[in-house]
This record gives C-alpha cells, sequence and structure tokens, in this order.
C-alpha cells in the first residue's frame, strides 16, 4: 500500500490531513508498465487518475502516420505528477494519449468515480482537490506556452 507520505507530496492533494490522505489512499491501486505500454489513449472514457511513482509517463497527440511519437509530445511527466485529469471534469474523455516511456513506470491509479465521491462526502476535501487542480492545469498550460514559445525560436509569451 501506498505511503501518506508520498500521496502529501502530489500536487493534487497538497495541504490534505493524513485522515484526508487515508480516505484517497483507499481509492488508488498500484500499476506497473514497460516502456511502449500505453496507460489511456485519446478519446477513451476518462475512469481514471493517475500518479507517477517512478518512471516517465509522457502525455502526447496522436499523430498521423509519417510522424514519429516524439513530435506529438505534449509533456513528459515524473515522480508526483498527476495525469487524467479528464477523469474528473465534463465531458470525461481523455484529450491525449499516456505511454510508459522508461524501461518500466509504476504509477498510482486512481478510481475517478471513488474520488469523486470522497469530494462530495466531505467538502473541504472537494476544495482543496479542485484548487489544486486548478494549479495543476494552470502549470501545464504555462508549460505548454513556454514549449511553444521555444519551439517558434523567439519569446512570444
Amino acid at each position: 500500500m501506498i505511503r501518506l507520505g508520498f500521496l502529501e507530496r502530489v500536487g493534487l492533494f497538497k495541504r490534505l490531513n493524513d485522515d484526508q490522505l487515508s480516505l484517497v489512499r483507499e481509492c488508488c491501486v498500484e500499476k506497473e508498465y514497460k516502456r511502449g505500454d500505453k496507460l489511456f489513449c485519446k478519446g477513451e472514457d476518462a475512469k481514471y487518475i493517475w500518479i507517477v511513482i517512478d518512471g516517465l509517463i509522457d502525455l502526447h497527440f496522436d499523430l498521423p502516420e509519417g510522424f514519429t511519437m516524439e513530435e506529438g509530445v505534449i509533456s513528459s511527466l515524473s515522480q508526483t505528477m498527476t495525469l487524467g485529469w479528464s477523469s474528473i471534469m465534463p465531458p470525461y474523455k481523455y484529450k491525449l494519449s499516456a505511454c510508459c516511456t522508461t524501461r518500466k513506470c509504476k504509477v498510482l491509479r486512481l478510481d475517478a468515480k471513488e474520488l469523486k465521491q470522497i469530494c462530495e462526502k466531505d467538502v473541504k476535501i472537494g476544495y482543496l482537490v479542485m484548487a489544486n487542480l486548478a494549479a495543476v492545469v494552470s502549470k501545464r498550460f504555462h508549460q505548454l506556452q513556454d514549449q511553444v514559445a521555444e519551439r517558434r525560436g523567439h519569446d512570444i509569451m
């Protein structure tokens, strides 16, 4: 079972106390993947939130034939980083695909329905999780802006 110390370092669960983290831990399952394995694909029903324990996960667009997967990479996620937040936001479909890019990846898979139930039962948990989610999304958006600016070869931001 995952330690509370790990969960408290995850951005999505910042400021949750040990009792609240224990509730969250109950909807977590550890999973292992190897290089090339997909966690989920764009367009699939989003049922889980994923947290990287070890390894590297790439979020990418599925590009047409003739393009490499690397050309479609939007973000590379490492330890304690969260992906799959589409599972708690309508329309509940993954917007990108996620793939293990290191020899081994270990992740936590959280059932989004169970997490939503916890958030509805304890509105303080719900508020903190949603506030933290907004911070995660904002940070990713700014990182994407920086990547776009870098790829264009000049500072447009």
